[in-house]
C-alpha cells in the first residue's frame, strides 16, 4: 500500500485493528476498508461430520455498510467462499456488533455437517 497523497510507501497503522492509515511524510492520513488485523478472532474445532477439525472465524467490518460487522471462517488451508458480498466474497453477514459477528460465525461452523 502506498499513500494515496504523496505516494510515499513509509505508512503506518497506530494499531492494527484499525482502518486509519498515516503517512508522516506530508501528515497525511486516510481511511481503508478493512484493518490489517481481525477485530475478533476464535478458534472452533468442530468434533463431527465432513468438517470435522479445527476452523478459524474472524471479524471484519461489513464491506457495505462499514458501520456493521461481517465474519469469514478458515478451515485447513483454505477461506471459505460466501459470494454475499460483490466487494469481498469470504466475509458473510451484516451485524451490529462483533461480537453478534463472531457468535453467527461459530454457529455456521457448529451447523456444518
Amino acid at each position: 500500500m502506498i499513500c494515496p497523497n504523496c505516494g510515499s510507501q513509509d505508512i503506518y497503522r497506530k494499531n492494527p485493528t484499525e482502518r486509519t492509515v498515516y503517512c508522516d511524510r506530508y501528515g497525511y492520513s486516510w481511511e481503508v476498508k478493512q484493518p490489517q488485523t481481525p477485530l475478533l478472532r476464535e478458534k472452533v474445532y468442530q468434533s463431527k461430520g465432513a468438517m470435522k477439525g479445527t476452523h478459524y472465524v474472524s471479524v471484519w467490518y461489513c464491506p457495505t455498510d462499514p458501520s456493521k460487522y461481517s465474519f469469514a471462517l478458515i478451515y485447513g488451508a483454505g477461506v471459505c467462499q460466501f459470494n454475499e458480498f460483490s466487494d469481498d466474497p469470504y466475509l458473510s453477514g451484516i451485524y451490529d456488533s462483533p461480537q453478534e459477528a463472531l457468535e453467527a460465525g461459530i454457529a455456521e461452523v457448529r451447523n456444518k455437517d
